[in-house]
């Protein structure tokens, strides 16, 4: 991941929040359970993709001078 690191932000955020929404909305409501388990799953891809984002978001390469 080499670039811009705002748009794997972005997604990393759109992906989590989206993911969450669909639990909260599908457990909350009441729904077939063929169609709970689908939605279920398509939340659960979101915030898995964007939980897998985390690591690659943290590894920074750094650059140390010396000031003297």
């Amino acid at each position: 991941m080499t670039g811009d690191r705002s748009l794997s932000i972005l997604l990393m955020v759109l992906f989590g929040v989206a993911g969450i929404a669909i639990l909260a909305l599908v457990w909350l409501r009441p729904m077939p359970v063929l169609e709970r388990g689908l939605a279920t799953f398509i939340g659960a891809f979101g915030l898995l993709v964007a939980l897998k984002q985390v690591p690659q978001l943290k590894s920074v390469e750094v650059e140390v001078r010396d000031k003297t």
